[in-house]
């Protein structure tokens, strides 16, 4: 009894601590589930087109916006994964300027900065708190967290008097008095989701600190770790190198996938990075890389995510898993349902919290009032 009561306690307090951030966390989540989908809604000239035919060089779209703003340093291009979709430009950090151009005609259609548009916002808020390296490591504790009080709550929902009454902890009484009622709904609904939220937890986890659990991963596995990104080498005078579209028919030549992102240098020694997704990867974005030396074009190295480690294959499933992909669209729909999860047991825990403080309250008011009575009678 006493170390359920600690254990009680725990799971207890951390809830109270960490509540708000896993309840801003889990909502935030489950729209994030559906960005996409929402920002074409919300900005359709932007994010839609109706063109078709041959694209433009990719060269082209970039020539664009150099010129269109010369103070912001390019740094990443989302290429279109479908006919409709635009080309995404990102200026100067991952979340500064968003540009995005029409593929077919190259013409710039509009940018804007992420924190000034709602799901923008949102994303910001649910991966950092709206306050940068700061926010990533209070979510990434709370999410910590979230794990331990999975456990404990395990351990609490375990019932005391053997297992024959272990379906007790599936059921809500709808009848029942109401604070009968909460407690039935915080079991339940945490039993039901526990699973769930526990690889949330731990996926969101491994995209905070993604170098530490992805040294824990190889380290399990007994892999070895991710080659480190290959240097360029210095600039060669006279030498123009390969066009990015001849890079990109290159990169093709190399892994039939299709480009999902590149990523420009920002040094003077980086190397410019093609990504592609394979087609049974699961992840949205792919992990497989290709890098180029920047000035003159020859590749440094091929990442081929299918012929990868096996602690690599497997932590390149964390973000699927915590973005809920993998399973298609029912799976991102329980996703979204699950992020509402942490408001309703937060809720019902604190409501429990409150009810037991006050009868404590009560009783300790009792007490008092009965000790003073006995003491001011004059027949004791």
């Amino acid at each position: 009894m006493k170390i359920r009561r600690v254990i009680f306690n725990f799971h207890l307090y951390i809830g109270l601590a960490a509540g708000l951030f896993l309840v801003l966390s889990g909502l935030t989540g489950s729209m994030i589930v559906f960005r996409e989908e929402i920002e074409t809604l919300a900005h359709p000239e932007l994010m839609e087109t109706a063109g078709h035919g041959e694209r433009t060089p990719v060269q082209t779209v970039l020539n664009a916006v150099r010129h269109t703003y010369p103070q912001d340093r390019l740094l990443s291009v989302r290429m279109p994964r479908t006919p409709q979709q635009t080309y995404l430009l990102k200026m100067n950090d991952a979340h500064g300027l968003f540009v995005y151009a029409d593929p077919y005609s190259g013409e710039l259609l509009g940018a804007v900065r992420q924190e000034d548009t709602f799901m923008g916002w949102i994303a910001l808020l649910h991966t950092e708190l709206l306050i940068g390296e700061r926010g990533k490591n209070i979510l990434g504790a709370s999410a910590l967290l979230l794990i331990c009080m999975i456990v404990t709550g395990l351990f609490l929902w375990w019932p005391r008097n053997g297992i024959r009454k272990i379906s007790r902890g599936f059921k809500i009484d709808w009848h029942a008095p109401w604070k009968k009622l909460i407690f039935d709904m915080h079991r339940a609904l945490g039993i039901y989701t526990a699973f769930f939220l526990l690889i949330i937890a731990f996926t969101g986890l491994s995209l905070v600190f993604n170098n530490t659990m992805a040294g824990l991963t190889n380290f399990l596995t007994g892999s070895p770790s991710r080659p480190a990104p290959p240097l360029s080498g210095l600039p060669v005078a006279g030498s123009t190198g390969l066009s990015l579209d001849e890079l990109l028919n290159h990169a093709d030549r190399m892994l039939p996938g299709p480009t999902t992102w590149i990523s420009f240098p920002q040094t003077p020694q980086a190397p410019l990075v093609v990504r592609k997704k394979m087609p049974e990867e699961s992840h949205p974005n792919g992990r497989s890389f290709i890098y180029f030396d920047q000035y003159t074009g020859d590749i440094l190295l091929i990442e081929n995510a299918l012929m990868a480690p096996s602690g690599t294959r497997i932590y390149n499933t964390f973000y699927p898993l915590h973005i809920g992909i993998m399973g298609g669209l029912p799976t991102r729909i329980l996703q979204a349902i699950i992020g509402f999860s942490p408001l309703i047991l937060f809720a019902t825990g604190y409501i429990m919290w409150r009810n037991r403080r006050r009868a404590k309250a009560y009783q300790s008011g009792s007490k008092n009032w009965t000790s003073n009575s006995g003491v001011l009678r004059p027949d004791k």
